[in-house]
C-alpha cells in the first residue's frame, strides 16, 4: 500500500472519529482519577466483612461511600471513565421537523471480579437513541416546544419513572433475569402554558426477552411508561408518572408458569427560586449539541446572592409474587419510597438536607422479592429504611478551595424472623429471633440470634481544591459508626455463627481527577 493511499485512510478514519465540529467535545462527561484510600484504617485484611485491606491505590468499593452519598447518581464519584458521544442533528427535508441522533457509549476503566487484580475498560450503551421532533408553525421551537419521538435501539436503561436516581424504578434492571438488552421507545409532547409556565406529557413502551421457565422458551415482555408534568407557578411544579412491567412468570414450583406483573405510580413537587432545577444526572441524554449541553460534572457556579430548591417525591409500587403461606397462591407485594431534598446557595456558602424512606420490598423490587419471586411471610417483622443527611460547604475563590462537612443518621431495613438454623440439633446461636440487615438488594448482614438492627451514624469532612478548568485534588475523612457490623467465627462446636464486629470505621479517600 502506497504512502499516499495509507494517508488517505487514516485521514478518512480520522475525520469519522473526531469530527471537526468538536474534537474534544465529542468525548463529554470525562473523569479520569488517581485514588489512595483506605476505607477503614481500624482493621487489615481479613478481620472484617466485606475485607478490609490497608491503604492503597486503586478503584474504591461499596464502603468507600457513606449511605447518604450518591443520591442523584448511579456513580461513586471515584471512577475513571468516560461517555463518548457522536452526535449529529440537522432539519429534516420537511418544514418543521427537525432530524437527531447520538451514538452514545460508556467507557468504565473496572477491576475484573473474575481475578480481582487487573484493571479492564468495560464498554456499554449509554442509551443511544434516535429522535424525530416537529415544531408546529404557531409553536416556539427555542423555548422547547414540539412533538418528539425518540427511540432507543440499544438500552433504554435512562428513560425511567421516579425523579432522585436513588429511588427510581422501570430502568433495565426491572426486567430480571431477562439476558438481553431493553430498547424501548418515547414519544412527548413539550409546550409552554405562558412565557414562564412549561407543560409535557409522555408515553413509552420498553420490550425485552425473558426465559419461561414453563415452556423453557424466551418470551417478549413488555413495559408501558407514562408520565406528565406541569409549572403550576414560575417557581412550583408538580410531576406524575407511573408504569406496567411483565418480569416474565414466576419459576417457584408452586406457581410455576403464573404472570409477575409489576405496575405503580411516582409524584413530585418542585419549588425552586433564584436558579433552574435540573433532574437526576443519570437521567440526561447526552449528546454533543452546544444548544443543549449536558456535562456531567460542570463545575459550580457562584453568581451571588440567594437562590433555593426542594423537592419532595414518593412512589407507590405493587408487584404478584408467590405467596409462602397458601400452597399454589400468588399475593401482591406493595412497595413504597420517598425523598426530600432541600438545596440552598447564599454566595459562596452551600447548604443541602436529604432524607430518604424506602420499604423493604421497594429495595427488592427488582429481585423482585426476597427471597425472589417469593412475598415475605407472615410473622416477618419488616422495618423500612429511612435516613437523613445534611452539609454544608463554603468556597473561597481566591485560592479556589472548598471545605465542607456532612453528617446524618439512618435506620437501616432488616426482616426479622423466628425459627431454628443448623439442623436438628441446633446451637443456642441458631435459635430464636434472627434479623438480616439490608443495605441494598445484593448486599445483607446476618445479625447474632436476639439481635435487631440499630441506628448508624456517619460524619465526613472535605476539601476540594480546583487547580485548573479540568483538574482539581480532593480529600475525604469519614467516621462511620454501625453496630450492625457482623462476619461469621467458628464456635466451639465448630458451627459458623454471626458475631459483631468493632462498630467503628474510620476511612479516607484522597483523589486526584481531571474533568474534560
Amino acid at each position: 500500500m502506497s504512502t499516499t493511499r495509507r494517508t488517505s485512510i487514516l485521514a478518512t478514519l480520522l475525520a469519522v472519529l473526531l469530527p471537526t465540529s468538536a474534537f474534544a467535545g465529542d468525548f463529554v462527561d470525562t473523569r479520569v482519577t488517581l485514588l489512595f484510600s483506605d476505607d477503614n484504617v481500624f482493621a487489615d485484611a481479613g478481620e472484617t466483612t466485606p475485607n478490609s485491606p490497608s491503604a492503597r491505590f486503586g478503584a474504591a468499593n461499596s464502603s468507600n461511600s457513606l449511605f447518604y452519598d450518591n443520591f442523584n447518581t448511579k456513580y461513586s464519584g471515584f471512577e475513571s471513565l468516560t461517555n463518548l458521544v457522536l452526535y449529529k442533528q440537522a432539519p429534516a427535508f420537511f418544514k418543521g421537523l427537525t432530524t437527531e441522533a447520538a451514538l452514545a457509549l460508556n467507557l468504565l476503566v473496572a477491576r475484573e471480579k473474575s481475578t480481582s487484580t487487573l484493571d479492564a475498560v468495560k464498554i456499554g450503551d449509554a442509551s443511544s437513541y434516535l429522535r424525530l421532533n416537529y415544531t408546529p408553525p404557531s409553536w416556539d421551537a427555542s423555548k422547547g416546544e414540539g412533538i418528539s419521538f425518540t427511540g432507543f435501539p440499544l438500552s433504554s436503561d435512562r428513560f425511567r419513572l421516579g425523579y432522585a436516581y436513588k429511588i427510581s424504578w422501570g430502568g433495565s434492571s426491572t426486567f430480571p433475569n431477562s439476558g438481553e438488552s431493553v430498547p424501548g421507545a418515547k414519544l412527548q409532547l413539550t409546550k409552554n402554558i405562558n412565557d414562564e409556565q412549561l407543560f409535557y406529557v409522555f408515553v413509552g413502551l420498553k420490550t425485552t426477552l425473558i426465559l419461561n421457565d414453563k415452556i423453557h422458551e424466551q418470551e417478549t415482555n413488555y413495559g408501558v411508561l407514562a408520565g406528565a408534568g406541569v409549572d403550576i407557578t414560575p417557581w412550583l411544579r408538580w410531576d406524575v408518572s407511573g408504569g406496567y412491567f411483565q418480569k416474565g412468570v414466576n419459576p417457584q414450583t408452586s406457581v410455576l408458569g403464573r404472570p409477575v406483573d409489576a405496575y405503580g405510580v411516582s409524584s413530585q413537587f418542585v419549588f425552586h427560586y433564584g436558579e433552574p432545577v435540573g433532574t437526576s444526572v443519570d437521567f440526561n441524554l447526552y449528546k454533543n449539541d452546544p444548544d443543549l449541553p449536558s456535562r456531567f460534572f460542570k463545575a459550580e457556579r457562584y453568581p451571588g446572592g440567594f437562590s433555593f430548591s426542594g423537592s419532595i417525591e414518593g412512589s407507590f409500587l405493587a408487584q404478584e409474587l408467590a405467596d409462602p403461606d397458601v400452597y399454589a397462591q400468588t399475593s401482591v407485594q406493595k412497595a413504597y419510597a420517598g425523598a426530600l431534598q432541600l438545596r440552598a446557595k447564599y454566595n459562596y456558602w452551600r447548604f443541602g438536607v436529604v432524607g430518604l424512606l424506602r420499604s423493604l420490598s421497594f429495595i427488592e423490587f427488582n429481585v423482585p422479592g426476597y427471597p425472589p419471586f417469593v412475598d415475605f411471610p407472615e410473622g416477618t417483622d419488616i422495618v423500612d429504611e429511612k435516613f437523613i443527611a445534611v452539609n454544608v460547604d463554603y468556597y473561597f475563590p481566591s485560592v479556589r478551595l472548598t471545605p465542607g462537612i456532612s453528617a446524618g443518621v439512618q435506620m437501616p431495613a432488616s426482616y426479622s424472623t423466628s425459627g431454628t438454623l443448623g439442623g436438628n440439633n441446633p446451637s443456642a446461636a441458631l435459635q430464636g429471633k434472627r434479623t438480616v440487615v439490608v443495605k441494598d438488594a445484593s448486599s445483607m448482614t446476618v445479625l447474632p440470634s436476639g439481635e435487631e438492627a440499630k441506628l448508624v451514624a456517619s460524619g465526613k469532612i472535605n476539601l476540594r481544591w480546583d487547580i485548573s478548568e479540568f483538574f482539581s485534588a480532593a480529600g475525604e475523612l469519614y467516621l462511620n459508626y454501625d453496630r450492625n457490623r457482623t462476619t461469621f467465627r467458628d464456635s466451639s462446636d465448630g458451627v459458623a455463627e454471626a458475631v459483631f464486629e468493632d462498630a467503628w470505621a474510620l476511612g479516607f479517600n484522597l483523589m486526584m481527577q481531571a474533568r474534560f
